[in-house]
């Protein structure tokens, strides 16, 4: 028996859910089959006493008794959000500006110092975005006092500046309200913090009004990026996940006789299934060596986690080595899939996971003619988008697991 463990991307949405994955795939079977209709069925499992499995069976419809594949889905976002996803719009503001300046440095490194890592302009684009982000709630708080302050103020502006002013310098003047310059006839210029504050205030009322959803984005976008940081760079979460992997993956090999288990993992999932076959600080578990035949990672960020975090995938158990088959989904225009070559184009992998002997079997799969350069889709960030774009929210639109069943197919992983 075949069995599939769909680890999906960062956050929860139905189209990344293993029932649509499934659907997807037996959408696929059915296209390459004379004769036959499949179904899928859908039930839910405890693998723990606080954790639970989706599992989607494929079937044949005359056999339903007897599914040809099935998945069980691996649920890690709420585990690895969860003690930041209760925190302030202002505290996971202050997290992820922290975050992005921390950042920032390696950020710039990266443009003249790559390491293979194709498309560092384009991350260090959505860092700038980031940062003004984060930056712009960052102060809207204390712009929102400073507006405050001067509702109830009784003095005019210019008299509150003029008694309030602090000799800085030669001509040189700071108060509450900004920095001036001295003039003749009393007379003052220079950096106006009540006007800056205002400006703060508008730019996030205008963010917030403009732009669907906004407080929910910036709220998921500090959520999702300062956690998965916390687990690349420190660790965070890695052992209660890991853990709860593995006690899926005990209770299908106790419920399951005589299967063979592949990891169907997207984006940030892949990261975790790597992790679980190729472990840092221990053997691979007995599970990982007798049960898991394959993996499939669709746009991981290997190489983005290779050069921004360089430590995380060194000295790592390789010891699963060729008996598990790899096969790689990847876009050349996804800034975040990798391609496992040391250039952005499509092609064969040319390198591996750290001192593994299996290269990745690549899967190239575009969605739109790769061309020259383009300052508008920089700008529009395209190349982050393709990488939601491996298959359509409605799961009757084309995908990449068109291509995977043939693989698998072929493979003799189906």
């Amino acid at each position: 028996m075949k069995i599939g463990i769909y680890i999906s991307g960062l956050g929860i949405s139905k189209s990344n859910s293993v029932e649509n994955y499934a659907e997807r795939l037996k959408n696929e079977i059915n296209f390459n089959t004379n004769g036959y209709q499949y179904e899928t069925k859908i039930e839910k499992i405890h693998y723990s006493k606080n954790r639970e499995s989706t599992v989607v069976s494929i079937f044949e419809k005359e056999s339903p008794e007897n599914p040809v594949y099935k998945f069980y889905d691996f649920k890690y976002n709420e585990i690895l959000t969860e003690d930041f996803k209760g925190r302030t719009l202002i505290y996971k503001s202050l997290w992820l500006f922290a975050l992005v300046i921390r950042k920032f440095p390696l950020i710039i490194k990266r443009i003249f110092i790559p390491q293979n890592y194709s498309k560092p302009g384009q991350l260090m684009y959505v860092f700038s975005i980031f940062l003004i982000l984060s930056l712009s709630l960052v102060l809207m708080f204390p712009a929102v006092l400073e507006a405050t302050g001067q509702f109830f103020s009784k003095e005019s502006g210019k008299m509150t500046e003029l008694r309030k002013l602090i000799p800085i310098g030669d001509l040189k003047y700071i108060s509450m309200k900004g920095i001036f310059i001295d003039l003749p006839n009393k007379r003052y210029i220079g950096i106006d913090f009540n006007w800056f504050s205002k400006l703060i205030i508008l730019f996030t009322a205008l963010l917030v009004l403009l732009v669907p959803n906004a407080n929910t984005i910036i709220t998921d976008l500090a959520t999702n990026f300062v956690c998965a940081n916390d687990y690349l760079q420190h660790g965070s979460k890695k052992q209660l996940i890991q853990g709860n992997l593995e006690h899926l993956v005990d209770y299908i090999t106790e419920n399951e006789k005589g299967c063979k288990i592949h990891f169907h993992a997207y984006s940030f999932g892949s990261v975790l299934a790597l992790d679980y076959v190729f472990p840092y600080g221990i053997k691979a578990s007995k599970n990982a060596l007798e049960y898991c035949e394959a993996i499939v990672t669709i746009g991981t960020p290997y190489e983005f986690v290779n050069s921004y975090y360089p430590e995380f995938y060194n000295n790592r158990q390789t010891q699963p080595g060729d008996q598990l088959q790899w096969l790689n989904v990847y876009s050349a225009a996804d800034a975040l899939g990798s391609n496992f070559r040391k250039d952005g184009i499509a092609g064969d992998s040319e390198i591996s996971f750290k001192g593994a002997s299996n290269k990745p079997f690549n899967i190239n799969y575009e969605v739109y003619p790769i061309g020259k350069f383009s300052i508008i889709d920089f700008i529009m960030l395209y190349s982050i988008k393709v990488h939601d774009m491996y298959w359509d929210e409605n799961t009757e639109g084309q995908s990449c697991l068109g291509l995977v069943y043939q693989e698998m197919k072929g493979k003799g992983l189906m």
